[in-house]
């Protein structure tokens, strides 16, 4: 039995010596077993009472998705921590190796490897099951959620058609109430305006049996939107966007200037639904601590659809820092997955080295259903001139919807070791 010492081949490793401790028709010495184990918690993992109660969880519960991502990230970062216990490491498994060679042989095997199975098949029913019932745990109660309105931005454009037509879908898997807003420079041309409204509120019925409301007032493009979204709750604002032309190669994408500032995701488009569900979505893991705050947006699609997440990423990276950084993103993110049963795949994408290009790469070759992105942090009129990351992806040439999160000071566990927050 080969093993290479990562956190997931040690999962395994710590699995089995778990399933051998307690088959009774094994007779042979296990002290190597609970040698191995005791290494582990004592030696390998960070000294703290967090990292040995997911390593006494897991023991209790080896097949438990949730506790598997929490041990598994605390193996990690004992890894980095302390590379120079690799040796030892190695010494402990290769006692555990000779265990297995000399001792899990023939139909002892095999019906041990089927019983696993049944096992795993059980408790993967029991772990769906759990992410249904506890689907509340964060700040977005979902059984509330229905509640939450989606705000559609209205200027009579074919892009804010366009927006709609997204929305529609979206408040038929979820039920939530769409509402039209649009913005008047007077008061004066607000009740034409709600006149014409109206007419795209009838016809819209009439094709998709969803009857939005309309919000029509006066206001600001940059301003009022964020304001009414904010003060609604609203789940999300879909927006149609030219992309970035014109003037707007100079000032900033004017999409990314309505969004910065919003506590509600804004999901940005440029053409109509390609289909009706979503199901493949590129989720950008890149070295900022930030990144992590997109999990919440992803946790609440996958509870709608039956979500693919890709974990891109540039498979170029110099910097050791930024190498390190993406390392424990990445560890946080596929550990968070795994606890609430979401399917995902890393994906590195080969020739380019900077995150943006990794993820408009991917979108062009792959044609998924939407891009999850952070918006920058304070983000200014630098930011706009030079043009920041997303406004480069929101404009994305494949037209891919792409849903912009605002960062916020917000804690998505307890662990706070190593970027880790």
């Amino acid at each position: 039995m080969q093993v290479k010492y990562n956190a997931e081949a040690i999962i395994i490793l710590i699995k089995s010596c778990i399933r051998w401790k307690n088959n009774s028709s094994i007779k042979a010495n296990k002290l190597a077993l609970n040698i191995f184990l005791d290494f582990v918690k004592l030696r390998l993992l960070p000294n703290n009472e967090k990292s040995t109660m997911a390593f006494l969880n897991f023991i209790k519960k080896p097949d438990d998705l949730k506790f598997e991502g929490k041990l598994e990230t605390w193996i990690e970062i004992g890894l980095d921590t302390n590379p120079d216990i690799i040796d030892e490491l190695a010494k402990k498994a290769k006692n555990v190796d000779a265990f297995y060679t000399n001792n899990i042989i023939g139909e002892e095997k095999k019906e041990e490897k089927i019983i696993q199975e049944e096992e795993k098949a059980e408790t993967a029913e029991e772990q769906k099951a759990e992410v249904i019932e506890s689907h509340d745990d964060e700040d977005d109660d979902l059984s509330q959620s229905a509640l939450r309105p989606i705000i559609v931005p209205w200027d009579f454009s074919t892009v804010a058609q366009y927006a709609l037509e997204h929305a529609v879908l979206l408040a038929k898997t979820t039920g939530c109430q769409i509402y039209i807003l649009h913005l008047t420079k007077s008061d004066k041309e607000i009740s034409s305006a709600t006149i014409d409204l109206k007419k795209i509120v009838d016809d819209t019925f009439a094709k998709s049996q969803i009857r939005p409301e309309i919000m029509v007032q006066t206001g600001n493009i940059l301003k009022t939107i964020t304001q009414i979204a904010n003060d609604n709750n609203a789940k999300f604002v879909i927006m149609g966007t030219h992309g970035i032309k014109g003037i707007q190669k100079f000032t900033g994408s004017l999409a990314l200037k309505v969004i910065a500032g919003t506590n509600t995701p804004f999901i940005v488009i440029q053409e109509p639904p390609a289909t009706d569900s979503i199901r493949n979505v590129v989720f950008p893991i890149d070295h900022t601590k930030e990144n992590k705050q997109k999990l919440k947006q992803a946790k609440l699609l996958a509870y709608y659809y039956k979500v693919k997440y890709y974990l891109t990423m540039p498979d170029n990276i110099s910097n050791p820092q930024i190498k390190r950084n993406l390392k424990t993103n990445l560890n946080y993110v596929k550990s968070y997955f795994k606890q609430h049963n979401i399917e995902y795949e890393v994906a590195k994408v080969a020739g380019v080295d900077s995150f943006s290009d990794a993820t408009l790469k991917f979108a062009e070759e792959q044609k998924p259903d939407m891009i999850i992105v952070l918006t920058t942090k304070n983000i200014n009129i630098q930011d706009y001139v030079l043009g920041a990351d997303e406004q480069k992806i929101i404009a994305n040439p494949s037209k891919t919807p792409v849903m912009c999160v605002n960062p916020m000071k917000v804690k998505f566990a307890s662990m706070s070791v190593h970027g880790v927050a």
